[in-house]
């Protein structure tokens, strides 16, 4: 019966230790944890102005490498196109651009978005993809409104 007892209690230790060493005793998160998120979150910018957007990535802890954001424009999102046929870094695209261009820095965090010279209601994404197994997309947006 004491031997009985005592490896009921082993294996009840070695359980708890395994399944204490998996949790809270490090800084990794699970891809559910992340979050993206934009700001401004909203903005209202003059027809032909522009907004600085930065992106951020929280919730994974420090096992996580540096974000590259991929940034878009989901009015452009027609067609098949990717919303982000209007990015630039250096030279503007040559266009069209109807719904304003994104000037997408180089470490890929911040973008600047131009608007077009009409009004509108314009939606800014900034997408973190392949995180975790199987590889999961985590977005963040921003609404800019051209009076």
């Amino acid at each position: 019966m004491i031997k009985r007892y005592r490896d009921f209690l082993s294996v009840g230790l070695l359980a708890l230790l395994i399944g204490l060493s998996g949790c809270g005793g490090s800084t990794h998160s699970t891809v559910n944890d992340v979050t993206v998120s934009v700001t401004p979150a909203s903005a209202t910018v003059a027809a032909s102005g522009q907004v600085k957007l930065t992106a951020v990535m929280s919730g994974c802890g420090s096992s996580c490498p540096a974000p590259a954001f991929t940034w878009s424009i989901v009015e452009l999102q027609t067609n098949g196109a990717s919303g982000s046929q209007c990015n630039w870094e250096t030279t503007p695209p040559p266009g069209p651009c109807p719904d304003g261009t994104l000037e997408v820095t180089s470490d890929f965090t911040t973008a600047t978005f131009h608007a077009p010279s009409s009004s509108g209601t314009i939606h800014v994404v900034a997408q973190l993809t392949g995180l975790g197994n199987p590889p999961t997309t985590k977005t963040g947006t921003a609404t800019i409104t051209i009076p």
